[in-house]
């Protein structure tokens, strides 16, 4: 996998992780609120249960403890009238105890139930025991009332009144049951809140250990680019300069070719019509002259349109890129004697004119380097046309070079050319195995950036 595929995976799976880690740290905003508020309503709960009940008992304890001095006031009450208001007063405590009975037993724990029925039949048993004494007259009241107040009542009463202290015993001790309870809620919300915290911390370390990391290697990776920007900067100026010194060297050259050739071809042509004015006409000087002054202006006609030539082969748009190139082959078998064979008849003259331009300055200054550098006999250019790409080969026999140590204003230029048109330059070259130069550019569409020449 690439370099580049990889960096969107990695940032896909650091935005995972964060979004991970937020929804854990929600996850245990969310289970505590839940936890605390089910722990709360749970212990609101049983309070709120214990106390009821508990005031159910105390309520009860109280209406049997009242019973009890309702009984014995009835039974030392010397008055029927009096006797009657006791009576009636027990039967409001019997119905109201009966009430309290029912409402603890809709609010009765199951594990208190058979306390709770062993207490309803001693409330009734005291009730039944009540019952003969409630029916005396003055003189049975006055005769058996005291010992029956001390042998039944009392022993009745304190029975109802032990049983009602084991039921508040049994209600206290599910209220401590509620609270164990509470604690293991408590207990595993405690364990499940350390759980999610290790788990949101653990994967926090690792995504602030994996954002470092990549935080660091893009450091890097933008040092390493700043580096190649300064470098391609510090090269683009030092090629800058190479160009600015080779254009000088070719104005160099232009002004001494037009000083040394034209110029003194000029000045001769100048000189032999001088003397051609001296001369009269129709003689044998005079012919002679004038052959010399014609011999001259072909010469300087010969030389500017070599020099034109040079710049830009006008048969390269009045022509096309094939007699352009066939025409460099013979110029430079001319002056140089190399053997240059030129295969080019299946390409068609409708190529844009950036990559007419492009393939004949780079067949141009590939040849000037055969017969300037390569020391070759023998030179093959190649120009291929097929599906969407136009391909470009210049073979030598030459003795060749190591393209990696050795890379001169020429090659700089031709690579320069071919990738304004997208296209892709190669030199294959081992030194004393000669040299291809081969270049390929696409024909889709032609770059903006082509400049003809």
């Amino acid at each position: 996998m690439t370099n580049g595929a990889m960096k969107p995976d990695r940032s896909r799976a650091l935005w995972l992780g964060f979004t991970g880690l937020l929804l854990l740290m929600a996850l245990i905003a969310v289970d505590s609120g839940w936890s605390l508020r089910d722990a709360e309503m749970t212990s609101s709960a049983l309070r709120l249960e214990s106390r009821a009940r508990d005031a159910l008992m105390d309520q009860l304890r109280t209406d049997i403890y009242q019973s009890g001095t309702v009984v014995r006031d009835y039974l030392l009450e010397v008055d029927d009238s009096g006797a009657l208001v006791h009576k009636a007063e027990l039967v409001e405590l019997r119905g109201r105890i009966a009430e309290t009975l029912r409402e603890y037993e809709k609010r009765l724990p199951e594990f208190e139930r058979a306390a709770f029925l062993d207490l309803r039949t001693h409330v009734d048993s005291y009730w039944r025991s009540l019952t003969p004494a409630l029916e005396w007259d003055a003189r049975a009241r006055r005769s058996e009332g005291g010992s029956y107040l001390r042998i039944v009542v009392q022993r009745r009463r304190q029975e109802v009144v032990q049983l009602a202290r084991q039921v508040t015993a049994l209600n206290e001790n599910d209220l401590n049951n509620g609270e164990a309870r509470l604690q293991q809620v408590h207990s595993q919300f405690r364990q499940r809140v350390t759980f999610f915290s290790a788990a949101a911390l653990l994967l926090g370390l690792i995504l602030a250990v994996t954002s470092f990391l990549r935080l660091r290697r893009l450091e890097r990776e933008a040092g390493a680019r700043y580096a190649e920007a300064a470098r391609a900067r510090q090269e683009l100026r030092k090629l800058s300069d190479r160009l600015v010194a080779a254009q000088e060297e070719e104005r160099r050259s232009l002004s001494r070719e037009l000083h040394d050739e034209v110029g003194q071809a000029m000045s001769a042509m100048l000189f032999e019509l001088a003397r051609l004015e001296a001369t009269a006409p129709g003689s044998e000087t005079h012919g002679a002259l004038l052959a010399s002054v014609r011999r001259t202006a072909e010469t300087c006609v010969g030389t500017v349109r070599n020099m034109a030539l040079l710049l830009r082969p006008s048969m390269l748009d009045d022509l096309g890129l094939v007699p352009a190139l066939k025409w460099q082959a013979r110029e430079v078998t001319r002056r140089t004697g190399l053997k240059i064979r030129v295969a080019a008849d299946e390409i068609t003259e409708d190529l844009p004119d950036s990559h007419r331009t492009c393939v004949y300055r780079v067949a141009q200054e590939a040849l000037h380097n055969c017969a300037r550098h390569s020391k070759a006999t023998q030179v093959r250019v190649s120009v291929t046309q097929s599906g969407g790409d136009l391909s470009v080969c210049v073979q030598d026999d030459g003795v060749g070079f190591d393209p990696r140590q050795e890379k001169g204003m020429g090659l700089l230029g031709m690579v320069e050319r071919v990738e304004r048109l997208d296209g892709h330059f190669t030199v294959d070259s081992r030194p004393g195995e000669g040299t291809t130069v081969s270049i390929r550019l696409p024909l889709l569409r032609e770059n903006p950036g082509g400049v003809s020449e």
